[in-house]
């Protein structure tokens, strides 16, 4: 506004410039009437308005510029919780919104049909509620003899110890959750969201995060299986060794039918300088049974990929 008016003074002054007496007195005369304009409360309070105005526009400027330059933080990827929904310490999964279905034990595999063999052993209601409640016979087991180790944490064979090894025995870590004969997920308990994948996870069977959780063993009599072995190698995968010592027991007294397993995850050892995530080794895994799913275990449900 100001620069407007200056302008459009000066070009009047302009016109007339050089000219005659008469048309200089003229010019004075303009120039004492802009000075008055100028000096006016009003003129003064509506330039004051509009510099405070130009102010304000460089300082929206500026800060706009500075948001455009603030880098972008990504959000971390976190494998342990995609597509997984929690009880939270209780019976009901937090967020459930896929309907019933069933918590089923698989105990074999049919190659003709391209088909898993399984029991019922549970459910999940409408409203996320899990009911568990094993007591159908599994039809397909193999000695306790030919243990299938699934946690891969023992390395000399000759360290385990079977009463009544020919007694059918079958163990799954995890149960399948099944919705109109296919396979939605997998049904997980313990205390960790880490150990409860990590032991499922033939990669990540070693990494040492500390908690528990549950497997389901079914046999057709009484047996029991021990071991206890201190084992020392290489447990690194970055190029540098880690010579470190672990150490497992098992402790399984089994009876006829359907029981529980607790497998411990105790002590780390950690990676320090490993460009990866997740590179903590475990010190000891140790096997028990227990008569029920404890108090504080939570329970897991992970979504298979094309759900």
């Amino acid at each position: 506004m100001k620069n407007m008016l200056a302008i459009f003074l000066l070009l009047s002054i302009q016109i007339i410039c050089g000219q005659t007496p008469e048309q200089q007195k003229i010019i004075e005369k303009a120039e004492r009437m802009r000075d008055s304009i100028m000096n006016t409360p009003q003129m003064k309070a509506a330039m004051q308005q509009f510099e405070d105005i130009e102010k304000t526009q460089k300082s929206n400027t500026k800060v706009k510029s500075e948001k455009k330059t603030i880098p972008k933080v990504k959000t971390k990827y976190d494998k342990y919780w995609v597509n997984t929904l929690s009880s939270n310490n209780n019976t009901k999964l937090t967020n459930w919104n896929l309907g019933e279905a069933d918590l089923v034990f698989s105990y074999s595999y049919n190659a003709r049909n391209d088909k898993i063999n399984y029991v019922k052993v549970g459910s999940i209601q409408t409203d996320g509620t899990i009911l568990l409640n094993p007591t159908k016979k599994v039809p397909v087991l193999k000695p306790l003899s030919k243990f299938d180790n699934t946690f891969f944490d023992i390395f000399n064979p000759n360290a385990y110890q079977f009463t009544e090894e020919n007694t059918g025995f079958k163990l799954n870590s995890y149960l399948l959750v099944y919705q109109n004969d296919s396979q939605i997920g997998t049904f997980t308990v313990g205390n960790s969201a880490k150990v409860t994948l990590n032991l499922i996870t033939p990669g990540d069977l070693y990494y040492g995060d500390q908690g528990y959780m549950l497997s389901w063993v079914y046999v057709d009599d009484s047996c029991a299986l021990k071991a206890s072995e201190n084992h020392k190698g290489d447990l690194s995968n970055t190029g540098t060794p880690l010579i470190v010592e672990t150490n497992v027991t098992y402790d399984l007294n089994l009876k006829p039918g359907w029981n529980l397993v607790k497998t411990e995850v105790i002590g780390t050892y950690e990676f320090p300088d490993a460009p990866e995530e997740d590179r903590s080794r475990y010190k000891k895994h140790r096997h028990t049974i227990v008569p029920s799913i404890p108090q504080d275990a939570t329970y897991f449900f992970r979504k298979s990929p094309q759900y």
